[in-house]
């Protein structure tokens, strides 16, 4: 049976959200510090310098992040593969 486009264009759109949902993992870190920065004011010189309370609450968001991922992850992986097809 020959693909029509709507077909195709929902498989590209599927395999984009498939991928994006992959690198959320990596590009989540760089996100929260740059809105953390922003959403606190803090001056990311300041924020940069020495450890303190805000890098460990960064680490700890990001910690939460990745395990609620992987604990959602399967779920989201059998959805995108229920509509591709």
């Amino acid at each position: 049976m020959p693909l029509n486009n709507s077909a195709l264009n929902n498989s590209v759109i599927i395999s984009l959200l498939g991928q994006c949902w992959r690198w959320s993992v990596f590009f989540m870190f760089p996100l929260l510090l740059v809105l953390y920065v922003e959403v606190i004011g803090v001056v990311f010189s300041d924020f940069d310098n020495g450890v303190n309370q805000h890098k460990w609450l960064i680490v700890l968001i990001y910690l939460l992040y990745v395990l609620v991922w992987f604990r959602v992850n399967r779920y989201v992986k059998a959805l995108l593969e229920q509509r591709r097809r």
